[in-house]
């Protein structure tokens, strides 16, 4: 289940990244970039490098936690311990959206460590 709900996690953050790099593949998203940025006081003169920086930063925070939840997806479907360690470390960031407490208390059951090879 944990697994399957990690894989799920994975897609959605790969849905989020590929709209970002629409956004910003786009003209008229990166007009629109650009003008969230002039709202926010960026001088003209810096906002070329400010738009690098924040696509980066947006694709960024897309990437990583599709590739996290990927590795914990597959680490728990092979029942390794770097898969239960990267799925526990995953659901404590969760939790501070409160959504990954469940999680955590599933994963550190002694039932669920046991079958990991974690005592």
């Amino acid at each position: 289940m944990i697994a399957v709900l990690s894989a799920a996690t994975a897609v959605m953050f790969l849905v989020l990244l590929t709209q970002t790099a629409a956004v910003i593949a786009n003209p008229h998203g990166r007009d629109s970039l650009n003008l969230i940025l002039a709202q926010a006081g960026v001088p003209a003169a810096q906002r070329p490098g400010v738009l690098v920086l924040y696509s980066a930063a947006l694709v960024l925070f897309s990437l990583l936690p599709a590739l996290l939840h990927a590795a914990a997806f597959y680490g728990l479907l092979q029942l390794r311990r770097a898969g239960w360690m990267v799925a526990f470390l995953l659901s404590i960031v969760w939790s501070l959206a409160l959504v990954g407490i469940p999680f955590a208390y599933l994963l550190w059951r002694r039932d669920t460590r046991t079958a990991f090879g974690i005592s």
